[in-house]
């Protein structure tokens, strides 16, 4: 069943849905892990001109449902899925995902008429510069393996030359809801060995010999190499994130470096 809620903002201007599409499971208490979605698709002006700037929210952010939901959705939220992180100004109050979602546009919406209102009505010639838009688009796949990947796409245009595109991902036990870590997954000692799979791997990728090659194509300049927080635990594979500017100019873009499991076996806890 499709719930909508219709939701409107008095101190602006603004034609805003937020959706609530439920998961599959009709009983989420008897189920491990479900999942439910919220979706914003909304946008204000700056003021009433025909060429206005404006702001545009784009956003579709599953949460979790059942018995071990909490932990999912407490780590979903202070993950960057909502940046900036309003929610960090309400530390002592614990908001459920549709809440903090409806929290987080009333105040970036809010915030821009506020920030940008004047500086346009001054510099009107310059008025493309002033756009603003956030996008979020989230989707979960379960592994055979008892694990839920939670991938999260963030698109963030603040002015500029461009907009920034963050990939975010989580791993969650499907049974007990706890997220997993590179320490939950392999054995003390495994950095450097993966590390070195890693720039084996993105050598391969850019046709080079070594690191120091890897370096004069633009990658890691100025910083060692390191394993990324960021990755997709799969079935066959462990797939590595590094967003786009964190080891590369914006030119090369986001860098996903994919090992199958079998490269990894001595590195990996075996599995009780």
């Amino acid at each position: 069943m499709k719930r909508l809620l219709y939701w409107a903002l008095p101190m602006f201007a603004v034609a805003g849905i937020i959706s609530s599409c439920s998961g599959k499971s009709e009983k989420p208490e008897e189920e491990a892990l479900a999942w439910d979605s919220i979706v914003v698709d909304t946008t204000t002006t700056l003021t009433t001109d025909s060429h206005s700037p404006k702001a545009e929210i784009h956003l579709n952010i599953k949460y979790a449902l059942g018995k071990k939901s909490k932990s999912v959705n407490d780590s979903l939220l202070v993950s960057g899925l909502l940046s900036p992180d309003y929610l960090i100004l309400n530390k002592d109050k614990k908001m459920e995902v549709p809440e903090a979602v409806r929290h987080f546009v009333a105040r970036y919406l809010n915030d821009y008429k506020k920030d940008f209102g004047a500086l346009y009505e001054k510099d009107k010639e310059h008025g493309s510069s002033y756009n603003l838009q956030y996008s979020c688009n989230t989707h979960v796949e379960e592994q055979p393996t008892g694990i839920v990947n939670y991938v999260a796409e963030v698109y963030n245009y603040s002015g500029g030359a461009h907009g920034m595109n963050i990939s975010i991902a989580k791993n969650f036990d499907r049974e007990t809801g706890k997220i997993q870590k590179l320490s939950d997954t392999f054995v003390p000692g495994y950095e450097e060995g993966l590390k070195e799979l890693i720039v084996k791997e993105l050598c391969n990728k850019f046709d080079v010999k070594d690191l120091q090659e890897l370096q004069a194509k633009g990658i890691f300049v100025g910083m060692e190499p390191y394993v990324p927080e960021n990755f997709i635990n799969k079935e066959k594979e462990m797939e590595f994130i590094y967003c786009d500017t964190e080891i590369a100019e914006h030119a090369v873009g986001e860098l996903r470096v994919t090992i199958p499991l079998k490269k990894l076996k001595d590195m990996l806890k075996s599995k009780e």
